[in-house]
């Protein structure tokens, strides 16, 4: 840590963590389990999930109560662990279809097949802060029923039977990018965009697929369907061969389309996808838009893969700024003395303040392992 340098440096640091600790369960009469984070905060730690890079809910809970509700300080301590554990199997690729859908709702056909499923949501409400949700049941004495949700087609097949749906490329026959494992590489195949994009972090990947809405792009989609649901995960038994459901996942998938007007002799749709970690719709919509316009190779912000990837990565955005409050102390002196000499050149003069700042950053001896 750059601030070692400083004077008393390790007791410093060593009593800043002390502090931040102390300050996180300072007044808590009862303290917030981390069960109770995984139950009552159930988005953040889908959130936290996806953006980590790790399916693993109890650990998200964790990783979101050591960082105080920090999104993407959570979502760092979670892909660093992630980082450290072997891997010891693949999983066969999964299905969509296959999701036990607890919502899905269709904004492209009132009358989808299989039906509209609201699930749980209060996408249809007015978003007013509600003193009273904490003082009983909302759902007492409902009767929520117990029938098995029909099975639901998914939208994009019926477009595709009419032909007017143009998929991207398949990928190779061969093993797939690992993003966590290999760097991307660009041009960038459509396998490890959408990897990429999976890990993105929400906020940037809004801001993103927005500006494309707001004009600055091409895309403005509508959404195929969007499912929320419990998706089997299956690996290869090792002697028979067979695919055996081990666990599922609850997960979030989104498919747009996008008029294509120019192929005059065969207009059709192109086509977007997103499927992340645990219930994130907002997340998974923008990555709609966003595989939507990378695909068109554009000149728009939302349309350059490398723009887009680079920029979307939480964590090493996340890491940028956050090194910024580390010391910088002897890149600062350079700059102080290039911009002196500068200013001596052009007959400025050098002017020091009356604040001392000049003297102090003359006189700093520590050196940052940044610089």
């Amino acid at each position: 840590m750059g601030y070692v340098a400083v004077k008393a440096g390790e007791e410093v640091v060593r009593r800043a963590e002390e502090l931040f600790e102390k300050r996180r369960v300072e007044g808590d009469a009862e303290p917030v389990s981390v069960e109770q984070v995984e139950e009552q905060f159930g988005r953040l730690v889908g959130q936290v999930m996806s953006e980590g890079g790790l399916y693993a809910p109890k650990l998200a809970a964790r990783a979101v109560k050591q960082a105080q509700g920090d999104a993407a300080e959570a979502a760092f301590l979670l892909r660093a662990y992630r980082s450290t554990l072997e891997r010891f199997d693949e999983t066969t690729p999964a299905d969509p279809d296959e999701m036990f859908a607890t919502r899905r709702v269709s904004p492209a056909y009132k009358d989808v097949p299989g039906g509209q499923m609201l699930g749980a949501t209060k996408d249809y409400t007015q978003r007013l802060v509600d003193f009273d949700f904490d003082e009983a049941d909302p759902t007492e004495g409902w009767d929520l029923g117990d029938e098995e949700p029909e099975s639901l087609r998914n939208v994009m097949e019926v477009l595709r039977e009419e032909g007017l749906v143009a998929d991207p490329e398949p990928v190779d026959d061969g093993a797939p990018h690992d993003a966590t494992r290999d760097p991307v590489m660009f041009p960038a195949a459509r396998d490890a965009v959408l990897q990429e994009l999976a890990r993105g972090e929400t906020g940037a990947m809004t801001a993103l697929a927005y500006s494309a809405l707001r004009g600055y792009g091409q895309v403005h989609p509508t959404l195929g369907e969007v499912r929320v649901g419990e998706l089997p995960v299956a690996i290869e038994h090792p002697y028979t061969g067979d695919d055996v459901e081990v666990t599922s996942v609850e997960v979030t998938e989104s498919e747009s389309v996008v008029p294509v007007y120019e192929k005059r002799d065969d207009p059709q749709f192109a086509f977007g996808y997103g499927l992340v970690f645990g219930r994130n719709e907002r997340k998974a919509v923008g990555m709609t838009i966003l595989d939507a316009s990378i695909q068109l190779d554009g000149d728009e912000p939302a349309e350059d893969a490398e723009f887009v990837l680079d920029t979307v990565d939480g964590i090493d955005s996340f890491g940028f700024i956050e090194h910024l409050k580390l010391p910088h102390y002897v890149t600062f002196q350079s700059i102080l003395d290039r911009v002196r000499a500068l200013r001596e050149r052009r007959g400025l003069g050098d002017h020091a303040s009356d604040d001392g700042a000049t003297e102090t950053a003359d006189a700093e001896p520590a050196v940052s392992d940044d610089d």
